[in-house]
Parts: C-alpha cells; sequence; structure tokens
C-alpha cells in the first residue's frame, strides 16, 4: 500500500469538517474553540503517554519545537479570528485558504529539497483554483473584489503564509517530538494563550460548558485525531504532498454542510469539488 498516507489524511479531512461543523452550530464561536482545545489535551494526554515510543527521551530540543508550534498555532487562531472581524474577509478567504499549500509546495521543494513532480506542482494549482471556485464561482467581478480586499488587509495573506508556517514546522517538529505528544504541547499552549483572551467571557464560557459540554468534548477528539493523523502521515511523506491534500476537507465540509446545515450544494461547488479531486489524484499519481 505505497501510497496508505491518503487513506489517513481523507479520514483526518472529515474528522476536521465534522469539528468545523460542530464549532459552526455552536453559539459562542470562540469560546468553543477554546474548550474543544481542553477537551484535546483531556483525551489524548492519556494516549501519549499510553502510546510513548520505545526509546524516545525528552530533550531540551522540544523546547524550541514545542514552543514554536504553541506559538505558530496560537498566531495562526488569533489571526484568524481577527480576519473574521473583517467583512470583506470572506471575499478573500478563498485565496488564502489555497495560498497556503501553494506555499508549502515551494517551501517543501526549496528548504527540504523534497521531491516535486511537475504533476504535483500542476495538482497544487488545480487544488487552489478548485478551492476558489467552490467559494467564488466563475464571476470576474467577485476576483476582482477578492484581488482588492486583499490588497486592502493583509490577513489574507497572513491567514495563508501562517497555514505554510505551521505545516513545514511541525515537519520537522516530528522528526525530535512524537506526533501524539507533539499536538497535546501544542493544544496545551492554545488552551493557555486563547484563554487568556476568554478571560472577560469566563461567565458565557461557563453557561456554555453547561448546555454543549459533550459537543464540546466530542469536537476536541475529532480535532486532536484529524490533526494527529496529519503528523503522523508528516513524518514519512513529504509535506508537498500531504498539505494540497489535506484541502480536501473543503469539499467534504461543503458535504456535510448540505446535510447538517442545509447548505446549497451549487452548479460551482460542484464543479470546484471536480477540479479539486482532479488536483488530488495528479499529486498522488505515479
Amino acid at each position: 500500500m505505497e501510497n496508505y498516507w491518503i487513506y489517513l489524511v481523507i479520514v483526518a479531512s472529515i474528522s476536521h469538517a465534522l469539528w468545523n461543523i460542530m464549532l459552526k452550530q455552536s453559539e459562542n464561536k470562540a469560546v468553543f474553540l477554546w474548550s474543544l482545545r481542553i477537551w484535546s489535551v483531556i483525551i489524548f494526554l492519556p494516549v501519549s503517554i499510553l502510546f510513548w515510543p520505545q526509546g524516545v527521551t525528552i530533550t531540551y530540543e522540544w523546547i524550541f519545537w514545542g514552543l514554536g508550534s504553541i506559538a505558530l498555532h496560537s498566531a495562526y487562531a488569533i489571526i484568524l479570528a481577527k480576519a473574521y472581524e473583517k467583512s470583506d474577509f470572506s471575499l478573500a478567504y478563498p485565496i488564502s485558504r489555497g495560498l497556503g499549500p501553494l506555499l508549502v509546495v515551494a517551501a517543501g521543494s526549496i528548504w527540504l529539497s523534497e521531491p516535486v513532480t511537475s504533476l504535483s506542482v500542476l495538482g497544487s494549482l488545480f487544488i487552489f483554483v478548485g478551492i476558489y471556485m467552490m467559494y467564488s464561482g466563475v464571476s470576474f467581478s467577485m476576483g476582482v473584489r477578492s484581488l482588492k480586499s486583499i490588497l486592502k488587509s493583509p490577513y489574507p495573506f497572513l491567514v495563508g503564509l501562517f497555514i505554510a508556517c505551521y505545516t513545514i514546522f511541525d515537519k520537522l517538529a516530528v522528526a525530535v517530538i512524537p506526533p501524539i505528544t507533539l499536538n497535546v504541547i501544542e493544544n496545551l499552549g492554545q488552551v493557555l494563550v486563547l484563554g487568556s483572551l476568554q478571560v472577560r467571557n469566563i461567565a458565557v464560557a461557563a453557561t456554555q460548558w453547561k448546555t454543549e459540554w459533550v459537543k464540546m468534548a466530542v469536537a476536541g477528539g475529532l480535532a486532536g485525531l484529524s490533526y494527529i493523523l496529519v503528523l503522523i502521515v508528516l513524518t514519512e511523506v513529504p509535506v508537498s504532498f500531504v498539505a494540497p491534500v489535506r484541502e480536501s476537507s473543503i469539499v467534504i465540509g461543503s458535504l456535510l454542510g448540505v446535510y447538517f446545515l442545509k447548505e446549497k450544494y451549487n452548479l460551482y461547488k460542484i464543479i470546484g469539488s471536480v477540479i479539486i479531486f482532479a488536483g488530488v489524484v495528479m499529486i498522488v499519481w505515479k
């Protein structure tokens, strides 16, 4: 099973799409996001201890890689939250979401000397186009507005940049820290960082915990599982392959949105999904 990793990434994509659906359905999204990180630590800390790899010891290197991963993921979460506050971010989101994998492919080739074929590059571009079409269709005016919104605000570019940064960084980090443990460290850091932003909302958080704690726990388990599977794959597979394929979660999320959120799956989403699927096939084709 030479391409076994694609199945793990698909499971990760389904898990990612499911916890994002639950986040969309929550009352206070900031509180829910913080809370699911808490549950992710509660669930996977014992798992990381139970499945501790034989011969692995904690070293000073863990401080650098652990703190670095916390900083990048926390910065991404804060920037994404700020970006959502901007009314025109929805226009630029497909570009910023697709930009991350393209930057990863470039960085993987240049800095990590990963094997990048013309077909994998073409596949990454297909995924970028598919993402854009799913959100913006083929409207020229929409494309112009999207580009203008990116030029007016740094947030869309920063979102894509930080997706690339934490993906590349974690690719290097899993060579030092076991995947499950790295995910626990990163989530624990986000609990502290995001928690500091929730001090004023502690009463709201307490109320939401009473009504949504089960959903928070399930979402925390799905979020942890999603990224742990990606980290496991990154221990063996070039990041320039994994990052673009991971964006298949957008298609899965849209399909689940039809069922759970009663969203429409229009012609542009169908065409975009087919283009993304074609891009994935190009990347894994050998």
